[in-house]
């Protein structure tokens, strides 16, 4: 499949806090990517990058073949985006801003964008400045789908949203604009909504991609595994892929990645009187990759 989006080699300082170093990564098609990170990663600042709204200090983005200038313009009718805050001018309709923000899209649906008025409950007369904070969030979901986007970029938007909002956004919105061919890129700190939807994980850990992957591959091959010993518990071995080791009196838990013969054989040469292996979340599997210790090699696909 053809990439839409790559990114070479990144970088970007804020004075002297370096908040993105060598960050490279490619979005494809039709593929919903879960961008994942603790606050102050840097997530922020890399979709701005994208936007062209702020400009790296090195590497490149290039979108459909062509590299990205800061600045410029014409590529963003081709990029929606939903940032947790969004603007808009107070005194307009619901209406009028949808038909002001269509006239900069040449692509723009506007049966699209009716649609998911009523699904969502908005009512197209009312002003702007009435509108609560959840349903400002709505309209920024309708504004960015109905641009008909082939790269739909969304920085945490739906922590304003209700539950079952929420839930038909993840499950029908964005799961139909990725079977349409939209490439999108999904930054959020509710990670357990990405589980339903992401077909790739990315994670940001001190400014540089630590794990670039398909997600079925990475719940595939992500394990924790508890032993129990008599007497004293004995020295975790050197295992590539340690994420996680906690041992006390006679216990070890860990979490490793990936997971594979070779692993479990040398957990079994340390003997326990009884072991287990079991399945993580992908909220668990994130706090494994970004719990305490310097960020760790790039994994990829």
């Amino acid at each position: 499949m053809s990439e839409l989006l790559k990114v070479r080699g990144l970088g970007k300082s804020f004075g002297r806090k370096r908040v993105l170093e060598d960050v490279s990564f490619a979005l494809e098609p039709g593929r919903v990517y879960g961008f994942l990170g603790r606050n102050g990663e840097g997530k922020t600042t890399l979709a701005r990058i994208l936007l062209g709204v702020i400009p790296a200090d090195r590497g490149e983005v290039v979108f459909k073949g062509e590299p990205i200038r800061f600045k410029a313009a014409a590529y963003k009718r081709e990029i929606g985006y939903i940032p947790e805050d969004s603007f808009f001018y107070g005194w307009m309709k619901v209406r009028e801003f949808l038909r002001f923000n269509g006239s900069f899209y040449p692509k723009w649906d506007a049966d699209r964008v009716r649609v998911l008025c009523s699904n969502l409950g908005l009512d197209p007369k009312a002003r702007i400045r009435t509108l609560s904070r959840g349903e400002k969030l709505k309209l920024g979901l309708v504004a960015a789908v109905g641009a008909a986007p082939d790269l739909l970029i969304l920085d945490d938007p739906t922590s304003g949203l209700d539950v079952p909002t929420r839930h038909d956004f993840l499950r029908g919105v964005i799961r139909d604009l990725a079977d349409r061919g939209t490439a999108v890129l999904f930054a959020t700190h509710m990670v357990h909504e990405l589980e339903r939807v992401a077909d790739h994980l990315l994670i940001l850990q001190g400014g540089r991609i630590i794990l670039d992957r398909r997600f079925d591959e990475v719940k595939a091959s992500a394990r924790r595994v508890r032993l129990w010993f008599d007497g004293g518990a004995p020295e975790w071995p050197r295992i590539e892929g340690t994420l996680f080791v906690e041992s006390e009196a006679g216990r070890i838990e860990a979490v490793v990645y990936p997971w594979n013969g070779a692993v479990e054989d040398g957990i079994k040469g340390l003997a326990p009187t009884r072991m287990e292996v079991e399945t993580l979340s992908l909220e668990e599997i994130f706090v494994g990759f970004v719990g305490s210790g310097p960020a760790r090699p790039v994994a990829r696909s």
